[in-house]
C-alpha cells in the first residue's frame, strides 16, 4: 500500500471516526491526554459475561494521528480479553495503522487510546 494510501485512510478515520460517543453504564471509564501533543481520550468500554471487550467507543480531541487511531483501536480490540490488549504495543498499532513508521513525536499520539484501554481496564480491576 502506498503512502498515499495510508495518508488517506488516517483523513478518513479522524474525519469519519468509528465508534465516536460514550457508553452507557461502562465497565470501563477513563479520560487520558497526551500533554506533548494536546491530544485527550475518553474511552468507554463494555465487557460481556466472558471478560472480553464487546463494545468500545471514544471522545475527544486531538492530531490526526492520535484520532484516527483511537477509530481504528475501537474497531481492532473488539473481542479481545484484557490480557490480550495488555500484550498490545507500538507494533500492533503502527500495523493496525498500515504499517505507517511514526517519528518519535507522534508513537504517544498513536498510542494513547491503548495506554487508555490499559489504564482503565486496570482501575476496573480487569488486568
Amino acid at each position: 500500500m502506498s503512502s498515499d494510501l495510508y495518508r488517506e485512510q488516517l483523513l478518513d478515520h479522524y474525519h469519519n471516526p468509528e465508534n465516536f460517543g460514550t457508553l452507557e453504564d461502562p465497565d470501563v471509564d477513563i479520560e487520558m491526554d497526551n500533554p506533548t501533543c494536546g491530544d485527550m481520550i475518553h474511552l468507554t468500554a463494555h465487557l460481556d459475561d466472558e471478560g472480553r471487550i464487546s463494545q468500545v467507543m471514544f471522545e475527544g480531541q486531538g492530531c490526526v494521528v492520535s484520532m484516527a487511531a483511537s477509530s481504528m483501536f475501537t474497531e481492532k480490540v473488539i473481542g479481545k480479553t484484557p490480557d490480550e490488549v495488555e500484550e498490545m504495543g507500538l507494533a500492533e498499532i503502527q500495523e493496525m495503522m498500515g504499517g505507517i513508521r511514526l517519528s518519535m513525536g507522534r508513537v504517544k499520539c498513536a498510542l494513547l487510546s491503548l495506554n487508555a484501554m490499559k489504564a482503565g481496564l486496570r482501575e476496573a480491576g480487569r488486568l
